[in-house]
């Protein structure tokens, strides 16, 4: 009996000092940090697409060529940008990489099939700026295109700024894929 008395007087002054008392005075904030806890609830993270993203585009055009292209998010690859809001926020977006397969057939014959990604362009820009691009869009240019070869553009761009490359993709009739940079830039005298 002189044991239960003992435990139970042991475990009531274990229970009244665990009230919280040293916290009392302290922020949320404060707390938080004290966990190391206070980042993950001071952060606002949001991806951009939100979701995954995928566009399929299957063109016969009159000269005999076929172009299929799947031009989709990359859901494990993007470019992160923190910037610092009031309150000791940190405001993080995901930028979300893609990248486009593309197959083209002329008269019903595979010419080629690959895929277009930044790897394909290195030559053409530093890897500081591959590093921070984010591929945009792939089309087909049908005015620049003829009876002897088809051709794709791209464009690159960095997130949040004003900077973008452009790119066409020149695929003749034997499959032969050429890649040269466009200037959109104008010269004005």
């Amino acid at each position: 009996m002189r044991n239960l008395v003992f435990l139970f007087f042991i475990l009531f002054i274990v229970l009244t000092s665990c009230d919280g008392r040293d916290r009392k005075h302290k922020t949320n904030a404060e707390v938080l940090k004290e966990h190391k806890l206070f980042d993950s609830f001071s952060e606002h993270v949001k991806y951009i697409p939100e979701q995954p993203t995928e566009v399929f585009t299957d063109t016969i055009l009159s000269t005999g060529f076929q172009v299929k292209i799947k031009y989709y998010s990359l859901e494990n690859d993007f470019i992160s940008k923190t910037t610092n809001a009031s309150n000791d926020k940190n405001n993080t977006t995901h930028f979300k990489n893609f990248e486009a397969q593309f197959q083209v057939s002329k008269n019903n014959n595979l010419l080629t099939r690959d895929f277009i990604n930044k790897e394909m362009f290195s030559k053409f820009e530093s890897k500081a700026f591959w590093a921070a691009a984010i591929m945009q869009f792939v089309w087909i240019d049908y005015e620049n295109s003829s009876e002897d070869f088809i051709t794709l553009n791209t464009s690159f761009h960095l997130p949040e700024t004003e900077e973008y490359k452009d790119f066409s993709i020149i695929i003749n009739k034997f499959g032969e894929i050429k890649i040269r940079a466009i200037n959109l830039v104008e010269n004005i005298l």
